[in-house]
C-alpha cells in the first residue's frame, strides 16, 4: 500500500508542481502558498477520514507561553485553537502534532538553513513542553528501546533512570527517543538541488559552517530532507535505522534518490502505527530503500575529562557516478544464518532470553569453532540479538525462523507480515521455476 500510494502522489505532485511552475505569478508569498497549499492537498489524500488527522497551517505551542514561527503544513490530531481574524492558521498544541513540514519553492543553500532554523523552533516548542509537562504524562517507549538495541547490540531497561546509562549511550537514546515522540520534522522542496551528488554538497557546507553551534547534534536534525532530485534521511530508528560500527561510529544521515513521498509516507505511517492498527497499510514491503551514508556521528567529550558532551560528525564523499549508478531500491531479505546461531535464535523465539554462559549457548560457540564472546558477537551483528548484561534477547516484536526447502536457514521479524510474503514470494518462485522444468 505504501509504494503504490506513494507512486501515485509523486507523480501528482510533479504534474501539479510542473503547472505551478507555469504560472506568470512573481509575488513571493502568493508563490509560497501555492506550494504550501499543493502540500497540503497531497497529505490530505493519504490518510482515512476514520483516523481524524488534519493538515492545517499555522503555530506549535507548549501551553506555557512558548511557539514556533508559522510552519506551512503540520499534520495534526485533536483540537487547535483558531488564530483570531486570520482565516484557516491555528495554534496547536505541540502534544498532537505529529509532522511539521517547511515548505521550499527551490530547496539550495540558503533555503535548507532557513527550513533547518524554523523546524528548530518545533523542537525547542516540544522539548520546552516536555521538561514542564505534568509528572503523569508519560510515554510508551517500546519503539525506542528496541530501536536503541538494533542500533548498539545493547538493551536499556524499559524503567530506570538514564543516568545509569554512560554519555555516549545517554546521547544516542536521547535521540532515538526525541524522534519517536516529538514532531516528525520535514523539509520539502520541489525544486532545488537537481541531482543527489550536489544536495549531499549543499548538506555538508551548511553543517560545516555551523559546527560547534547548539541546534545542530543529532536530536536537532530534521527527519528528511527533500530537494528536487533528492533526499536526505535521518537514521534514529523510526523506522530507519544504521548500526553503529566497530568504533562506534553511527550513520545518522543517508542520501537516496527514491521516490520522495514513499518516504514522507514511510515516516508518517510508522508514527501514526503507534496510534492506530494499520499493518495491512504496509502492503508488501518487499523492497528496500537504497540508502548511501552521509554523515556519520559520535558522542564525543568536548575536551578530555570534561563532563559535557556533543557530537562528533564525518562525512563521506561519494562520487556522482557512485550515486547515479546505484539503484534507489533493493530486494528485501530475511536475515540468513549458519546452523549454530540458528539455533540460538530459534531457542529466543521460545524463551524469554538466554544467559551468556548459558551451557548450550557455549557449546554452540566451540562447535562452531568460535570463542564464546566473537561468537555472542556474530549474533548481534544479525541486529536480531542483543545484550542485556550478561543475557541475550531479542530485539524483533514477532522473530520467525525458517527453514527453507532449499535447506538455508533464516529469520526475521514478522510484526508486519513482511517474513510471510517474502515466504509466500520464494514458494511461488520456487513452483514457478519447477513447473518451467
Amino acid at each position: 500500500m505504501i509504494k503504490s500510494v506513494g507512486e501515485m502522489l509523486e507523480a501528482l505532485r510533479q504534474t501539479e508542481a510542473a503547472k505551478l511552475g507555469e504560472h506568470g505569478i512573481r509575488h513571493a508569498s502568493t508563490i509560497g502558498a501555492m506550494y504550501e497549499g499543493l502540500t497540503r492537498s497531497l497529505l490530505n489524500r493519504t490518510f482515512p477520514a476514520s483516523m481524524a488527522l488534519q493538515v492545517v497551517s499555522g503555530f506549535v505551542v507548549d501551553g506555557y507561553g512558548a511557539s514556533s514561527g508559522q510552519i506551512d503544513c503540520m499534520l495534526v490530531r485533536g483540537q487547535g485553537r483558531s488564530v483570531p481574524y486570520v482565516p484557516d492558521v491555528y495554534e496547536w498544541h505541540v502534544r498532537d502534532v505529529i509532522a511539521a513540514f517547511e515548505v521550499k519553492k527551490n530547496l539550495f543553500g540558503s533555503e535548507l538553513a532557513d527550513a533547518h532554523d524554523q523546524l528548530l523552533q518545533v523542537a525547542k516548542v516540544y522539548s520546552s513542553w516536555v521538561q514542564r509537562a505534568e509528572e503523569g504524562n508519560k510515554f510508551y517507549l517500546g519503539p525506542s528501546l528496541r530501536a536503541f538495541s538494533e542500533c548498539t547490540g545493547r538493551v536499556l531497561p524499559s524503567t530506570g533512570p538514564e543516568s545509569d546509562m554512560d554519555s555516549a549511550d545517554r546521547l544516542i537514546w536521547h535521540t532515538i527517543m526525541t524522534d519517536q515522540i516529538s514532531p516528525i520534522r520535514i523539509v520539502l522542496g520541489y525544486g532545488g538541488y537537481s541531482t543527489e551528488y550536489e544536495l549531499r554538497r549543499g548538506f555538508l557546507r551548511f553543517l560545516d559552517a555551523n559546527l560547534n553551534r547548539l541546534g545542530f547534534g543529532a536530536p536537532s536534525l530534521p527527519n528528511l530532507f527533500i530537494a528536487k532530485g533528492a533526499s536526505l534521511v535521518k537514521m534514529s530508528g523510526h523506522p530507519y535505522c544504521a548500526a553503529l560500527d566497530v568504533n562506534g561510529w553511527w550513520p545518522l544521515v543517508t542520501s537516496t534518490h527514491h521516490n520522495p513521498i514513499q518516504l514522507i509516507l514511510e515516516l508518517l505511517w510508522t508514527r501514526i502505527s503507534h496510534y492506530h492498527s494499520i499493518v495491512p497499510w504496509f502492503g508488501e514491503d518487499l523492497e528496500v530503500e537504497r540508502l548511501s551514508p552521509l554523515i556519520d556521528a559520535k558522542p564525543q567529550e568536548r575536551s578530555p575529562g570534561s563532563t559535557e558532551w556533543g557530537w562528533q560528525y564525518r562525512g563521506w564523499q561519494l562520487t556522482a557516478e557512485q550515486l547515479s549508478d546505484a539503484p534507489s531500491t533493493f530486494p528485501w531479505q530475511p536475515v540468513e544464518l549458519d546452523l549454530n546461531r540458528y539455533i540460538v535464535v530459534d531457542l529466543l523465539c521460545r524463551e524469554e532470553s538466554l544467559s551468556a554462559t548459558d551451557p548450550r549457548v557455549l557449546s554452540l560457540a566451540e562447535e562452531a569453532g568460535y570463542d564464546a564472546e566473537h561468537f555472542l558477537s556474530s549474533l548481534v551483528e544479525t541486529s536480531l540479538v542483543a545484550r542485556d548484561g550478561n543475557r541475550l534477547v531479542l530485539t524483533t516484536v514477532e522473530c520467525r525462523t525458517v527453514i527453507l526447502p532449499d535447506g538455508r536457514l533464516i529469520a526475521a521479524d514478522d510484526n508486519t507480515r513482511r517474513l510471510t510474503r517474502w515466504l509466500e514470494r520464494y514458494m511461488s518462485d520456487r513452483e514457478d521455476v519447477a513447473q518451467g522444468a
